[in-house]
């Protein structure tokens, strides 16, 4: 895959200790029709803190350096676990996301990821493996974060000990419908522009276009960590004044933005099809 993203691929987000993440992957293996699979680990180099600061800067780039080799090889392990279960090499990846930001925790960068990279379909841990139990939910901080924040459009299966525990249904709105509005997660999202030569002088352009703030169609728009999709100069004004989101009023992780460059070519070639629209 050398790095692509492919439409049809599921990640599967696993943790550096191989035991704890296997049996989530080979649930995703034997349950889900995968077509393609991408391994993310998120990767937190070692810093001086504390506990620490008595190390040289030579003896913290060793144990920088160990960790790094350790997390590579988890990767190997898995993937060669796919390999086991008859999946082509060809169609396994993996990514290595760098976890480098202070007091950015996994969940924040796995979210990041997931909205940044417009991906559909995401298998998870809902707890470790010790803690499942009959009709449990999810327990762990970063799955629970994960649920609360990634984008709509993005399917989810919460795993513990090789069991579903919760499903989240993904709905291509490319972040601006109610979740629980939810569509088909297997359909592509698509806007027609074949122009009607009834319909009115100056058409409505479709509701994903338009900003939540403005309520004008966007021309910039970008995803916001409540994972909806904002016009780029309104929601820099709003997030000037506010950690909250506009949409559901919660705190944010960050302030961080995304440009949404799939709804900008979509909204790009809708205006080139509708030149009367006013705005």
């Amino acid at each position: 895959m050398g790095g692509t993203l492919y439409r049809d691929v599921t990640y599967v987000a696993v943790n550096q200790d191989f035991q704890e993440s296997k049996l989530t992957l080979l649930w995703t293996l034997k349950t889900l029709t995968v077509k393609k699979l991408c391994l993310l680990l998120v990767h937190i180099p070692f810093s001086k803190n504390p506990s620490s600061c008595e190390l040289n800067e030579s003896e913290i780039n060793a144990i920088q350096d160990s960790e790094l080799k350790t997390s590579k090889n988890s990767l190997s392990k898995y993937r060669d676990l796919c390999k086991k279960k008859g999946v082509n090499e060809e169609d396994v990846d993996a990514s290595l996301i760098p976890g480098y930001d202070v007091g950015v925790g996994i969940g924040e960068r796995i979210v990041e990821f997931i909205n940044q990279n417009n991906i559909k379909k995401l298998v998870m841990g809902a707890a470790a493996d010790s803690h499942y139990s009959r009709g449990m939910s999810i327990t762990s901080r970063k799955a629970e974060y994960v649920s609360q924040h990634v984008s709509t459009r993005c399917k989810m299966w919460f795993i513990c000990k090789g069991k579903l525990i919760k499903t989240r249904q993904g709905s291509f709105d490319l972040g601006n419908q109610n979740k629980g509005n939810q569509t088909d997660p297997d359909k592509e999202f698509s806007v027609s522009t074949k122009i009607d030569p009834d319909e009115d002088s100056s058409p409505s352009a479709p509701k994903d276009f338009i900003c939540p703030i403005s309520m004008e169609i966007m021309r910039d728009p970008h995803v916001a960590a409540d994972g909806f999709t904002y016009e780029a100069e309104e929601i820099r004004t709003w997030l000037n004044e506010n950690d909250t989101s506009p949409m559901t009023r919660a705190k944010l992780a960050h302030r961080h933005l995304t440009p949404n460059f799939t709804l900008r070519s979509l909204i790009n070639d809708w205006l080139q099809h509708h030149p009367n629209y006013k705005h």
